[in-house]
């Protein structure tokens, strides 16, 4: 048994000290390689804010409200369709389809302003036939925060 102890303490090898350690610990370390403690960076607390405002804040850009995270249509509330490639030989792979959304400034007539929304093509098709009032109202979208110019 002691054999292998000593056995093992012939292959370790001595850790030298590194500039990371305090002035004070090395005049205390004697001439040998003699592994001590070295002293962690020390930084400030950050105050942490709750995952939604965390997420709202690494999704917009300067245009504050203009830059959703998810691709999601903001008229009709579409996502993207999880969707099957199949080969020839039926080997299946999963596959995402994403929906065809389109940065469009659209004309609200009671706002008698500009709204610059990110919107499906299915969506902007809808346009023609329902009034924009009646689209944001069902998925609760207020336009007031999306009006351009």
């Amino acid at each position: 048994l002691l054999a292998a102890a000593a056995a093992a303490s012939a292959f370790t090898v001595p850790v030298s000290v590194t500039t990371s350690v305090r002035p004070a610990t090395l005049a205390k370390a004697d001439s040998s390689f003699v592994a001590t403690k070295r002293s962690l960076p020390v930084f400030a607390e950050s105050k942490r804010h709750n995952a939604l405002e965390a997420l709202q804040m690494s999704c917009t850009t300067e245009r504050s409200k203009q830059m959703p995270c998810r691709k999601e249509c903001m008229l009709l509330g579409k996502r993207a369709n999880n969707k099957m490639t199949v080969s020839f030989s039926h080997r299946r792979h999963h596959k995402l389809q994403n929906v065809n959304l389109q940065w469009k400034r659209i004309w609200w007539e009671e706002g008698n302003s500009f709204v610059r929304l990110r919107v499906s093509t299915k969506a902007i098709k809808t346009l023609k036939t329902k009034p924009i009032q009646e689209l944001a109202a069902r998925v609760g979208l207020n336009l007031n925060d999306y009006r351009s110019g």
